[in-house]
């Protein structure tokens, strides 16, 4: 059985999960982050929710999910890997759970009918790696910012939802040597097979260059195959980088 430490509201469950990790919490000397392994921080609401590349991440709460997981560090500590993971394991809870049909964006993000629901934010952090996910369920107007969307949802059927997404992750991560979970990525990618264009941070910041390119496929480790308009190809990791269909 996890341990599920339940929050009203909290700056970022990744936070919290970094002060529970550095012990911030324990003033006994009893703290061992090997402890920690497996437990889950979720909140109704975030003050600094923070997505990918440093983006802020809104989390105005309603029905919406906000948890972090503490993971013990795998073998291979690829951080797009275990965020490909994730991702499968939010697709399937959803599938388990509602009629919604999700789709995957490299590397992060679940889009229901063409618009973001979901993020996904994996950190590594000393002795640990802390899994983010930020589902909006129930959320609508000016509570959603451009582009997002949001499933709904029975309050109800929410706590089963939730269970199950709990399920789903740590079957992902414990199976994560199985060659059959990057299929399942695949199969969901919204990229494969389509022009797309590569935003990279220009010199000045806040600014991206679009660079127009064909996502060709998905490697084992997550990484994005593209192949550029001269015929070049390339894999991309997280790194700076961020994705659009054409």
């Amino acid at each position: 059985m996890n341990n599920v430490l339940h929050y009203e509201e909290l700056d970022s469950t990744n936070a919290e999960a970094k002060r529970l990790i550095r012990g911030e919490h324990n003033r006994d000397g009893s703290f061992c982050v090997n402890d920690l392994y497996g437990t889950v921080i979720t909140a109704k609401s975030q003050t600094a929710g923070r997505g990918r590349l440093g983006r802020s991440f809104a989390s105005p709460g309603g029905g919406s999910i906000y948890a972090s997981f503490i993971l013990e560090p795998p073998e291979n500590p690829a951080e797009q890997r275990i965020t490909a993971f994730a991702a499968v394991a939010v697709c399937l809870a959803v599938e388990k759970t509602t009629s919604y049909k999700p789709g995957i964006k490299w590397i992060n993000d679940i889009l229901v009918d063409g618009k973001k629901i979901c993020g996904i934010l994996a950190e590594s952090v000393p002795g640990a790696v802390i899994l983010g996910i930020g589902i909006n369920i129930n959320l609508a107007g000016s509570d959603l910012p451009d582009g997002a969307g949001s499933l709904v949802m029975d309050e109800k059927e929410r706590p089963r939802f939730f269970e199950t997404l709990i399920e789903e992750v740590f079957h992902c991560i414990n199976v994560s040597d199985s060659p059959e979970l990057m299929d399942e990525y695949r199969e969901r990618s919204v990229l494969l097979g389509k022009a797309i264009i590569l935003l990279r941070k220009d010199e000045y910041p806040g600014n991206y260059i679009g660079v127009p390119a064909f996502c060709e496929g998905i490697a084992d480790d997550g990484a994005l195959i593209v192949r550029y308009e001269d015929g070049s190809i390339e894999e991309l990791r997280s790194g700076e980088i961020s994705v659009r269909l054409a």
